[in-house]
Order: C-alpha cells, then structure tokens, then sequence
C-alpha cells in the first residue's frame, strides 16, 4: 500500500540515512522550502537517535537577491538550523542578474556559492532535498528534449556537485548527496505538518513561465494518463541500471592494461579506433567522453548532440580513415583507421599563467594538478604553458622526447623562477637540484574527468530502503 501521505517515521530514519553515515561533516542546503526544511528536521532526528555531535553538520542558505523577502526568509532558516543544533551560513549571489534564464543562473550560483563554502572549510558533501516528484519532472523535462538514457535516468542518489569532480586542487572532489529521492514530497509535507513546522512558500515554484510550474500544474492530467511520480521514478531506476552497465563497459575499455585507451603525461590520448568500434557507440560515446573532457579541461559537460556526430564519424566502418574535430576545448584527430588521437585544442584561448607558492597546490587549465613543496627555496614559482622555446631548451639540454607529440608537449605546464626555467615535470625534465617532490606538475587523465560516470564514493554503503518498506 502505498501511505505516502503519511509522515516519516522514526524507524524509517536508518533506511534514509544509514548509507550515508560516513558523510560527517557535511553540509545542507535549506532554502526554508517544505522539502528541505523537512530534510533539516528528519536529519536532526536521525543524527539525536544515533547520539551524533552536530558539529560537524552546517546549514546553507542562498539568497539569490531575486525577492525583496529573501533576507528575512534566510534570517527565518537560520534560526531554525540553531533551534536545531546546527551551525548556519548564509551566501549571498552578488553582482548583476541576467534578464532571461534566471532560474539556470541561479541554480549555477547557488551550486557555486555552496561549492565554494563546502572547500573553504574541508567539506565534501552537500545534503539536498530532492524528492521523487523532482526525479519524475527531470524525466518527463529530459524527455521532452529528446535526451537519451543518461537524461532519462534522471537524478543519481550522489554525483558530482561539478561536471569535472576531482579537479579541485586537493583531488578529493565535491558531491551532491539526496538522501530524500524515493520520498514523495507530500510525505515531507506531511511529516511537517504533524509536528507544527511551518516552511516558506516560494512563489516561483507556481510561475508559468518556469517549466517546472507548467509541469506541476498539469499533475493531474499526468497521473490520469500513468505517468505518476512513483512510474517515472521507477522508470528512471531502470535506465539508471542499464547506464551503470554501460560505463562499467566503459571502465573496462579506459583501464590501462586493456592498452585501448593511452594516456601520455603531457596530456595526449590515443585511442585504438578499432576497439571503440568493436564496443559500440553507447560505450564509445562514454570513452571518448571522458577523453574529451580530460585533454581539453573545461570543466563543463561535454555537449552529447555534437559528441554523437563524432563518434558516429569515428565509429563507422565505411566511413573516411582521416577525420578532424574541435569541441570543449579539444581537437580530435583521426589520422589512420587504426587510431584516434585527443589533445588540447590548440588556440582556442591562450593558456593560462599563475604564480604558486611554496606549498601550496593548484589546478592549471583545468588538467594538471601542479605543486610547489614546502621547501622549495626562493619565492613564488611562475607556472606556465611550456611553449616551443621551452621545449627546445629542453632538447637542448638532453632530454628526449618519446612518445610525446611536440605539441602536446609545448601546451603541457612549465614551471619558471627569475625567468629560469626549473622544471617541465610531465616530460619529467628538473633543473638539479630540484625533483618532483620540489616542482610537480600531474595530468589529472580520466580519473579527473567525470563526464557522464556515476561514480559513487559512498556505494558501499547500500541504498535507501524507505521505497520498500513503504511500498512506493
């Protein structure tokens, strides 16, 4: 049966929760809405039977500076988050708003304010209120865009808070964690009801002129037809499945001893096109995914409308040995019908310089993670695009080449101190008496890349058991 107009009770916590127990300490994002103001209380119940500090936990609050009530309602759910035991911080979206898609605009700030916070202070975790209404309107809003399984499968319990998660400078990444995604909203609303909480209606969520609105205030006319939430979570399940399996494929294709996928230290990949032909263009698709966003570094999802006309290029037996491709960042070569080669694009931009230093670590053109070490004498170290004079200084001083495309080479970083070159770590070039413990620069590879993989740091964990034990 299903009760989910009841609300959550105190021996359903551990199945929302107990996966999630190494998380401490995180942080929630409460917006003062029913779902997360829900999710705030439900936490702290959980937290109370489990004689957890609250110390490590902390509530974020965004005002977007979009209403004139905003501050206040952001004042109201801080003092809720105290009431409760929890610290609290609101983060303000500063400067100009733009005049249309402001909906993605503030999604993309707020993710980046909290994203900000979560590094600042060591978190890693961000707890949001996603229910399994907001998964069946990311289906039915994918599939009005013609998306393919990775769209359909909606929303993952925990993914990465960015497209490319490890490339923060320490390398632990950042991940979004819902805990509340087999939970009808109505159940939360419930929950808060029953014991007296009151939340903050934003009147956005009625607007016309979202999508999301249009697709709530056609609910009826949905669940006539079959298209409940419970259907299209269940749906989404499902594809989420069949995606597992494929970038399991995928890993198989990109672990080094398959020798499919080669990754040189200076940033360049080859991939035996014959081999991603023979695995098919779903998995194709996931592996030069990744590849495209490892060499090119954009931080951004690589966009699949364009990425699916490449791979069918590179994937069609008929079809030219030669080819030649630029997207995000990267330029894509098909020389023979035997390879296909993936490197930074170059001049699309100019590569970028920063001054690092002593013990201190930075993300450089979003692929290398490069360092300075604490006992690194002298100042700060210039770091920089190794360029074609630094790559003959190199040669000129004895070191070889091997492997590694010239090209490759030049946009791969350098690092400079009083104009001097001292170092070229990813052609393991140091200037004596200097050592990668010294200067270190390391390409972040595929591992750096998130693209479309549902990595889950937290899997082990199992998964939330309230579906079953409510039936829903």
């Amino acid at each position: 049966m299903d009760d989910s107009h009841d609300p959550i009770r105190p021996d359903e916590l551990d199945g929302l929760f107990a996966r999630f127990a190494a998380l401490a300490p995180c942080a929630l994002a409460v917006s003062g809405g029913s779902d997360s103001t829900a999710l705030m209380v439900v936490f702290a119940d959980w937290l109370r039977l489990r004689g957890e500090d609250f110390g490590g936990y902390s509530v974020l609050t965004v005002d977007h500076g979009l209403r004139a009530e905003a501050a206040a309602e952001a004042r109201a759910v801080a003092a809720a988050a105290h009431g409760l035991g929890y610290r609290h911080t609101t983060l303000v979206w500063q400067g100009p708003k733009p005049a249309t898609g402001i909906q993605a605009a503030a999604r993309a700030a707020r993710y980046r304010l909290m994203g900000d916070h979560l590094r600042a202070h060591g978190l890693r975790f961000l707890l949001t209120a996603h229910t399994r209404d907001d998964q069946a309107e990311t289906v039915l809003m994918r599939l009005a865009r013609g998306s393919g399984i990775d769209g359909l499968a909606a929303m993952s319990p925990v993914s990465p808070l960015s497209a490319r998660h490890t490339a923060d400078a320490g390398g632990g990444g950042l991940w979004i964690v819902r805990p509340l995604l087999d939970v009808p909203k109505s159940c939360l609303r419930a929950t808060l009801e029953a014991r007296g909480v009151a939340w903050i209606e934003d009147p956005g969520n009625a607007a016309p002129e979202f999508e999301r609105a249009r697709l709530r205030a056609a609910r009826a006319s949905l669940d006539a037809l079959g298209l409940t939430p419970a259907m299209l979570a269940l749906s989404a399940a499902r594809l989420a499945g069949a995606r597992r399996a494929l970038e399991a494929s995928a890993d198989r294709l990109c672990d080094p001893r398959e020798d499919v996928v080669r990754v040189d230290h200076c940033g360049f990949v080859a991939i035996d096109r014959a081999r991603l032909r023979q695995a098919g263009e779903e998995v194709a698709l996931r592996v030069l995914d990744r590849v495209i966003a490892a060499a090119g570094g954009a931080g951004e999802p690589v966009p699949l409308g364009k990425l699916e006309a490449i791979v069918a290029a590179v994937c069609d037996p008929v079809a030219a040995a030669s080819g030649r491709w630029t997207l995000a960042r990267a330029l894509i070569t098909a020389r023979s019908a035997a390879e296909v080669e993936v490197e930074r694009e170059p001049g699309r931009e100019p590569l970028p310089e920063l001054t690092l230093e002593p013990g201190r670590t930075a993300l450089w053109d979003g692929r290398f993670r490069v360092t300075v070490g604490a006992r690194f004498a002298g100042g700060g170290v210039r770091v920089r695009a190794l360029g074609e004079a630094g790559l003959r200084e190199v040669r000129r001083r004895g070191r070889v080449l091997e492997g590694t495309a010239a090209r490759a080479a030049a946009a791969a970083p350098s690092m400079w101190h009083n104009g001097r070159l001292m170092a070229a770590p990813p052609l393991r070039f140091w200037t004596p008496p200097h050592t990668g413990d010294d200067l270190g620069a390391v390409f972040l590879g595929l591992e750096g890349a998130a693209g479309r993989s549902e990595s889950d740091p937290l899997r082990q964990h199992g998964s939330s058991n309230l579906r079953q034990r409510r039936g829903v």
